[in-house]
């Protein structure tokens, strides 16, 4: 399938999505893969009735809402990534009921529930399946249903989640478009942003900067939600008001994509500077340190013992993979999806990929049931279980990895090709007529060497645009015949040439550890895409609802030594699935012991701030990255030494 770019009237994009199947993942990042099959991906359909037989997707009684559809839109890039029949049999039946489901008016789905929302969802799993099958079925449905929602909206608008997640729809009409060309897409977007909250305004404007729990206290909220509820009744009935749909963290991590889909069909400033405006202000206000904001279940603030949903992280993931291809030029997109793919996503599962938790904490050294300073989620929201909290990331967790795998490069509109990522994979793709492939040989982003071989049927001439990390120190590019390319971090550079097979390129990235600052004047410690992390050791404890508990079972309370000496040390050779065998990174630090930084609430302390520690406590701490970790501190009281 050749790489779809915009349609004119829409605004020209330079980058476009390859098809679900051309990037094959490779090394650490298949094995994770493996084991999400392996683990809960591969199981779901057979222990859970809320996507099982007698779900509503399937034309059962059971749950019709959203859970499905979640688990459908990871299973298929799953499934057909590692080419696996038994998963690509769930999808088909899933499938094949929503194709045969779909009304003569266009409409489709159970009937049971009327909801815009879930609709969209299974419209993101039916592109990428047409994507890996090219089954033109679902050109044809699609056709249909947005012609019946072009219809109805006025009668029928858009509400609840719809409202606040609209630009998923505009997702699937504008591929359709780019597809098909047909002008009535173009005013269904126009009746979708129309209906849809106002996102390019509210990251403009940002009134979000304190934490719900201080500018909105829940019990207040809820009661009064409650009230207004007991009058209105049926589908239509809030579940949210308008504030707090712009500060539920899934929200805002998918609407964080909406401004740039609105200025392909209507450019303005706030548009266009979307994602830009909002960035910046969630990550000033409520930002931690493996890359995002907390938000359980709405923003609330920067410390790093506040929680943020894994629902939230995957959603965030794909927004970026979105504006990728959508025209977004952020230099730091890719710097922040890899790392939320590298740190806040495995940090959230059991080794395999069986338990998930609702809610992580950059500061975690107790996973219990017990109350903590969550806005509204519930005592058990950070143990890893099957369902705890809520089913929503149970369902919907599965497309994190799949969605970054086949996001790793892009076609580019010169003829080439874009690396947003360098984790190991091959890419096959065909410019002009001539199939091309590159292997991307590495255990990236534990070590730092790429080496990127060309394959071509002929020699031919064609771009690689290679992603330069912001964080890379000294980066060179080492072309084929000797040649190197010196280049700067956090920018692109651009090769064009005639390539031949056996053309190897390789990228030098040098990865140092760095100090970050964050929250209460606390210090994190990155390499490269890496944020580390003390590991105490973990006793993990199996409850009688087959959830787990882990405490520390060893000091988790330092505070590191302003400005002292770090050493890495990288182990290429122990490059596996995340919280698999042994660190493939570590990062040796100064630390001191704080006798009085403890916990509260079930999570420790806020760090103390620049609190004075004697230089005969110092000893060396072993940090490893956050991804292999389900206790840990990432964001430490810095501490300043006496008499220094």
């Amino acid at each position: 399938m050749k790489p779809i770019f915009n349609r004119a009237p829409l605004t020209p994009n330079f980058r476009a999505p390859l098809a679900l199947g051309q990037i094959e993942p490779e090394g650490w990042l298949k094995e994770q893969l493996r084991t999400q099959a392996d683990g809960l991906s591969g199981k779901l359909f057979e222990i859970w009735p809320d996507v099982g037989e007698n779900c509503g997707w399937l034309g059962g009684d059971g749950d019709a809402w959203e859970r499905a559809p979640y688990y459908l839109d990871g299973l298929v890039p799953l499934a057909w990534l590692l080419n696996d029949e038994d998963l690509q049999d769930i999808c088909l039946r899933y499938i094949e009921w929503i194709l045969a489901s779909q009304q003569e008016n266009g409409f489709f789905g159970p009937e049971s529930n009327q909801d815009w929302w879930p609709r969209m969802v299974v419209l993101k799993a039916l592109i990428q399946y047409f994507q890996a099958t090219m089954d033109k079925r679902v050109l044809v449905f699609m056709d249909k249903y947005f012609q019946y929602q072009k219809k109805t909206l006025d009668n029928k608008p858009l509400t609840n989640y719809a409202v606040a997640r609209g630009g998923e729809n505009m997702l699937a009409v504008i591929w359709l478009y780019n597809i098909t060309g047909q002008r009535y897409l173009l005013d269904l977007l126009a009746k979708l942003r129309q209906q849809t909250l106002d996102w390019p305004n509210q990251f403009h404007t940002f009134p979000q900067t304190r934490p719900k729990s201080q500018s909105s206290p829940w019990e207040g909220f809820n009661a009064a939600m409650e009230r207004e509820n007991e009058m209105l009744t049926g589908l239509y009935r809030p579940m949210y008001r308008t504030a707090h749909h712009y500060s539920h963290g899934v929200n805002i991590a998918m609407a964080l994509k909406t401004p740039a889909l609105i200025s392909l069909f209507k450019a303005g400033f706030k548009e266009q500077g979307g994602f830009k405006f909002g960035w910046e202000k969630l990550m000033k206000y409520h930002g931690v340190a493996y890359g995002m904001f907390t938000c359980d279940e709405h923003l609330n603030g920067t410390n790093p013992s506040q929680g943020t949903e894994l629902c939230a992280v995957t959603e965030l993931m794909y927004s970026l993979e979105c504006l990728l291809a959508a025209g977004d030029f952020s230099d730091e997109i890719p710097d922040i999806l890899e790392k939320l793919a590298f740190n806040a996503l495995p940090a959230m599962f059991t080794p395999d990929m069986e338990k998930r938790q609702y809610l992580q904490q950059a500061n975690q050294v107790s996973v219990s049931k017990e109350k903590r300073a969550w806005y509204n989620n519930g005592d058990e929201a950070n143990l890893f279980g099957f369902e705890t909290n809520y089913g929503c990331c149970t369902a919907n967790y599965h497309q994190g990895f799949p969605k970054f795998a086949a996001n790793l490069w892009y076609a580019t509109s010169e003829d080439g090709l874009y690396a947003a990522s360098y984790a190991p994979c091959t890419v096959r793709h065909v410019i002009g007529n001539t199939p091309i492939r590159l292997k991307v040989d590495t255990v990236y982003p534990f070590e730092q060497t790429v080496r990127i071989e060309v394959s071509v049927k002929q020699p031919m001439e064609f771009s690689l645009s290679l992603r330069i990390p912001s964080w890379a120190k000294q980066p060179m590019i080492y072309l084929p015949g000797g040649e190197i390319m010196q280049v700067r971090a956090g920018e692109t550079a651009f090769v064009r040439r005639r390539w031949r097979t056996g053309d190897v390129v390789k990228l030098e990235l040098p990865m140092e550890p760095r100090i970050t600052r964050w929250h209460h004047q606390s210090a994190a410690v990155e390499i490269g895409p890496l944020l580390m992390a003390l590991r105490p050791e973990e006793k993990w404890q199996k409850l009688e609802n087959g959830d787990f508990a882990v405490e520390a079972a060893s000091a988790w309370n330092y505070a590191l030594a302003k400005d002292a000496p770090m050493k890495a040390v990288f182990h290429p050779e122990n490059a596996s699935a995340f919280k698999k065998g042994e660190s493939a990174v570590e990062v040796l630090v100064k630390a001191a012991k704080l006798e009085d930084w403890g916990m509260e609430n079930g999570s420790c302390q806020t760090p103390p701030i620049l609190p004075a520690i004697e230089a005969d406590q110092l000893e060396t701490i072993r940090l490893v990255p956050y991804g292999d970790t389900s206790l840990r501190i990432s964001q430490f009281p810095y501490g300043t030494i006496a008499g220094e």
